[in-house]
């Protein structure tokens, strides 16, 4: 909606105020708060650009000195051409209220929005676009500038098709620091609105069409910069996160790879056993992927009941992984869709596309327009879910999907509630398919007015509509019978997917019916809703189950956690051609012996500081997170001298025990430096290290009493004794700590008194950074006042609890310029303990 804008047309032949020689000649565009026109000098022979804004529409324009000037004119601050710089503003009087005029250079083109729309987009050309915005995003960090509204309308491509050299096009961006000044509304990051782009352009291109090297490169695009690089915010989970530098690099490097991977086909070998640390990275690549996953993944078979299921872990731990694997398209393309081996029929999909349609998504003040998210979700779940029966239908039922196909369409049409085409093929999958893409559009759009009092709303599906074509489905269909049908979501997780868009969507996704069930995928238990707008609360046990992956990890046998490891790294081995080793137990090797903790635990209170290695170690390093463990393994082969320093020798391990125990404590200084690095990443780091520091102590100078020998007292956890019913600033930290899975949380510890309440276990790579063993025997007792204490000052909890002799005596608290041995460590300020 316009608002304040005066007519255009006054303003046509009329002299810029103060700068008489330019008169405006024409009107090149307007928006919502803004005319943009052309002003040539004749004198001078020269044309510019002129944007006349209301001041109205400035927020701040009553202060003095008015802070738009300021705000604006940081556009000149950026050192490169490629933002279009502002040499002149003013005051232009009108009868129905002042605005405000920016004089600018004339870029000749047309914005990205237009360009796409016109002309036909390459790969080359989507990778010069991204390259230069990386590059322009770098400025503003250097700078410590936001740009504020970058989008496609404010990027220009400004048209140099008449150039002897470079390319026919260059990259601009304008309105720079404008929109800020102009909207109280919440407004995307840089980042954001890049992947935002990015994605755009890569929708426009004909992936069928372009050369191997190019479909490699929107594999690349699409599968880790915008599936992760882009959106990540966490660098102690992706290094990338919102550094342009490392995106850049990682971009150009993915560039030099082609020549040793196989683009757009699925690849036999790897590089090295340590491609593809996530799955977004391995794209659609269903044969690589089959080959990579391990059906040892503990908590499968819970993954796999018949329930609705809420499947949290530390990022990195298989989520998408399992979902993507369980899916029956993948089942289809990888030729392991036997019927007698189809239990279920599983359909995944990626919450990024929600997030791109419905960014950072508020409850609309208009109650007809909160079902607009639900038609969008709806429309490409059974979309997706037709395509996928289709597929697997024609070739293992062929006889009952040429029968049944047309009448089951017919009547999901009714179901649906969709106006059928009078054509010959309505009655068939693929023109519903059709249908619901159009549908999903419609939403889309639709968005965009739900706050707009003017605009009228018509038919959107309600809750109930997908499992009414799930059960139309199953009845009409005689393959579905006893299969349900599982709809795997993943990365449904807030910031990304908002509270208000979780409250909205759990109308459908919190159902209990026969004929499907909902599998969500979320980074903690912090960073799902468990509620909806009608103010319902879905409770884990009655709507839900609620599995954590990385607790299964923590709590299982030894044996098990060893057998998933070892059949992750082999499989990878297995694929790697020529690499110098053939399993893990050749790499890192194991101790002839298990060392009981207790002994581990004595020999630290000695002063004495274990070695961290091998097989056995690599499964109580691991909290799930597969991720964590593939990266590591890596690192100690790159400390040891890369791959060529294995080869010819038949010495296990193949990496020394040295070497392994000093990449195991080295990573996890990495974490705590990459977590510091987070905008509440300081704090922390400092209640992790009052916990380490506390907990330390308590084995150096306390004995266990659940056992008769007394060992040293090794907690690895803290133990509530009631349920601290945390709010406010404590209750944001705590679901920090969750979503950064700095601890993990098992929702069914016990109290004292015998409720349950939360037990939180120290990842586990942390714990040999902070001299504690990985027994599971004790814990940190503490008081609700105590972990709040903990939550709100770990400084005065670390002085208050730290132990610093064996008669129990307290240390003082710290000084605000003092720091814990743990942290001088983790910043590098003294060496690691000597083995």
């Amino acid at each position: 909606m316009r608002r304040n804008l005066p007519e255009a047309a006054q303003f046509i032949g009329q002299p810029v105020p103060a700068h008489p020689e330019y008169v405006i000649v024409d009107k090149l565009g307007s928006g919502c708060n803004a005319h943009v026109f052309m002003a040539r000098a004749d004198a001078l022979a020269r044309e510019i650009a002129c944007k006349v804004i209301p001041v109205a529409n400035l927020i701040g324009a009553e202060r003095e000195p008015p802070t738009w000037q300021q705000e604006i004119l940081n556009a000149n601050r950026v050192p490169s051409n490629r933002v279009v710089k502002f040499y002149g503003t003013g005051t232009w009087p009108c009868a129905d209220g002042d605005c405000v005029f920016l004089l600018s250079d004339l870029v000749r083109g047309s914005t990205l929005r237009e360009y796409q729309k016109k002309s036909t987009v390459t790969i080359p050309f989507v990778l010069d676009f991204f390259m230069d915005m990386l590059d322009f995003l770098r400025e503003l960090q250097d700078l410590s500038l936001q740009h504020g509204d970058f989008h496609s309308g404010n990027v220009l491509v400004e048209d140099k098709s008449a150039s002897l050299v470079g390319p026919p096009y260059a990259f601009r961006v304008t309105d720079f620091g404008v929109a800020p000044l102009t909207t109280g509304a919440a407004l995307l990051g840089d980042f954001d609105q890049l992947a935002l782009m990015l994605r755009d352009l890569l929708t426009r291109v004909d992936y069928q069409s372009c050369a191997p090297e190019d479909r490699y490169m929107f594999d690349v695009l699409n599968d880790d910069f915008l599936a992760k690089g882009l959106l990540e915010r966490d660098p102690a989970h992706d290094e990338r996160a919102r550094n342009p530098r490392l995106l850049f690099e990682s971009l150009r490097e993915a560039q030099r790879a082609f020549a040793v991977r196989t683009a757009g086909v699925a690849r036999r070998t790897l590089s090295t056993p340590f491609d593809y640390l996530s799955c977004e990275q391995i794209g659609e690549s269903h044969a690589l992927l089959k080959e990579l996953y391990s059906d040892k993944m503990l908590g499968l078979r819970a993954i796999e009941e018949t329930n609705n299921l809420v499947l949290t872990g530390p990022r990195g731990c298989g989520k998408t992984t399992v979902f993507r694997s369980l899916s029956l398209k993948h089942r289809f393309y990888t030729q392991d869709d036997a019927p007698d081996s189809i239990s279920y029929i599983g359909i995944y999909y990626r919450c990024d596309d929600l997030y791109f349609n419905f960014p950072r998504y508020a409850l609309p003040a208009r109650t007809e327009a909160l079902d607009v998210p639900l038609h969008f979700v709806t429309a490409t779940l059974v979309r997706e879910l037709l395509e996928a029966l289709g597929l697997w239908l024609s070739r293992r039922f062929p006889a009952a999907w040429q029968r049944d196909e047309a009448s089951v369409a017919r009547e999901l049409w009714t179901v649906l509630g969709l106006k059928k085409p009078q054509q010959p093929s309505a009655d068939s999958f693929g023109a519903l398919q059709r249908a619901l893409g159009q549908e999903r559009e419609r939403a889309a759009k639709k968005q965009r007015f739900v706050d707009d009092l003017t605009h009228t709303f018509g038919q959107y599906f309600g809750p109930g509509v997908l499992p009414a074509v799930c059960s139309t489905l199953a009845q009409q269909l005689s393959p579905l019978a006893g299969r349900p049908i599982f709809f795997f979501f993943d990365d449904y997780s807030t910031p990304k997917i908002s509270s208000d868009l979780q409250r909205t969507l759990n109308r459908l996704l919190m159902q209990r019916s026969a004929a499907c069930f909902f599998k969500l995928a979320t980074e903690s238990p912090a960073s799902y809703e468990s509620s909806d707008v009608d103010t319902k609360s879905y409770v884990e046990g009655r709507e839900f189950r609620l599995i954590n992956l990385g607790i299964d990890f923590i709590n299982a046998e030894s044996d098990d956690k060893l057998r998933f490891v070892d059949d992750v790294f082999n499989r990878r081995f297995r694929y790697t051609k020529d690499y110098p080793v053939s399993s893990l137990e050749s790499l890192v090797g194991d101790e002839p012996t298990a060392v009981p903790h207790n002994e581990t635990a004595r020999s630290l209170r000695d002063g004495r500081h274990p070695k961290i290695w091998g097989r056995r170690a690599l499964g109580e390093l691991c909290s799930g997170d597969v991720h964590f463990l593939i990266e590591l393994v890596g690192k100690m082969v790159a400390s040891a001298g890369g791959p060529d320093s294995l080869r010819g020798g038949a010495e296990v391990p193949a990496v020394s025990p040295e070497a392994q125990n000093k990449a195991i404590r080295a990573e996890a200084g990495n974490f705590l430096r990459n977590l510091r690095a987070l905008p509440t990443g300081q704090a922390l780091v400092e209640i992790v290290e009052a916990f380490g520091s506390v907990a330390s102590s308590y084995l150096r100078f306390r004995d266990s009493k659940n056992e008769t020998s007394s060992p040293p007292h090794q907690a690895s956890r803290i133990e509530p004794y009631e349920d601290p019913h945390l709010t406010g600033k404590a209750k944001e930290v705590y679901d920090d700590l969750l979503r950064y899975s700095v601890f993990i949380e098992d929702v069914r510890g016990k109290s004292r008194r015998g409720n349950v309440v939360p037990r939180l276990y120290l990842r586990r790579f942390l714990i040999p950074f902070f001299n504690l063993t990985f027994s599971r025997r004790d814990s940190l007792e503490l008081s609700v006042d105590d972990f709040k204490d903990l939550l709100l000052d770990p400084k005065v909890f670390e002085g208050r609890k730290r132990l610093k002799s064996d008669r129990g005596e307290r240390s003082e608290p710290q000084s605000a310029g003092s720091a814990a041995p743990s942290e001088q460590l983790s910043l590098g300020l003294v060496d690691p303990p000597k083995e």
